[in-house]
């Protein structure tokens, strides 16, 4: 089966809001297809480990992307979607 999309609600700092607001809520949305970075994401796959998750995501160009998210910024339920 092939990955076709994940959704991770996290929350992480974020300096860039003033003291009362450091700590920022929401889905990291990763998919196939064209994403924000105007790439062309052709692969996906997640991994669970003891430190938490991390996907990793290939695109068209052969470039390779890991994003690493701790279980302790994990803030619901993580959901993989297969083709």
């Amino acid at each position: 089966m092939k990955i076709e999309r994940i959704r991770i609600p996290s929350k992480w700092a974020n300096p860039a809001h003033g003291l009362s607001e450091r700590v920022a809520h929401a889905v990291a949305d990763f998919g196939l297809g064209v994403g924000p970075c105007g790439k062309t994401v052709v692969m996906l796959e997640i991994e669970y480990a003891q430190h938490g998750v991390t996907i990793h995501q290939v695109c068209s160009c052969t470039e390779r992307k890991t994003f690493v998210y701790p279980w302790h910024t994990v803030t619901g339920r993580v959901e993989v979607t297969y083709v």
